[in-house]
């Protein structure tokens, strides 16, 4: 009976132990990037100076669909999270509108994909962003672009 029971006991052990080492709570970070707009003119932030307004900014990709961001009010800074489905020629819009003058810009921003396969999760790295239609720089692993 002590045999039958242990043997239970060990079976019972052995289903409930796995060998897989990752964590319930394991995830990556998501892939993202911080983006700052400056007036070209004055070289002020956008959204210090009052020309567009933060809950007026509009991300979407190619197909429309919205590319979801954080807006750090501290800083005025947007952190964009691009879709991770396509490594390649990613392309998103980012629309900056203020109602009250009736301004709107469009900015146009690129960007790769790199993916590296972790034990539990795939990490991902934003690449090569590029703003064709703007001047742009990167401050301090920020990309500072001009309207």
């Amino acid at each position: 009976m002590k045999k039958i029971v242990s043997l239970v006991v060990v079976l019972i052990l052995m289903l409930n132990v796995s060998c897989d080492k990752c964590e319930e709570g394991d995830r990556a970070t998501p892939a993202s990037f911080f983006v700052a707009i400056i007036d070209a003119t004055t070289d002020e932030n956008v959204f210090e100076n009052e020309t567009f307004l933060p809950t007026q900014i509009v991300i979407k990709d190619l197909e429309d669909k919205l590319v979801p961001f954080r807006f750090i009010p501290n800083s005025n800074l947007i952190q964009i999270f691009p879709n991770t489905q396509n490594l390649v020629d990613n392309t998103i819009e980012l629309t900056l509108n203020n109602p009250t003058t009736l301004t709107t810009e469009e900015i146009i921003i690129t960007n790769d994909l790199s993916a590296k396969q972790e034990e539990c999760y795939t990490t991902y790295k934003v690449e090569n962003i590029q703003v064709p239609n703007n001047i742009s720089n990167v401050v301090d692993g920020i990309y500072v672009i001009k309207i």
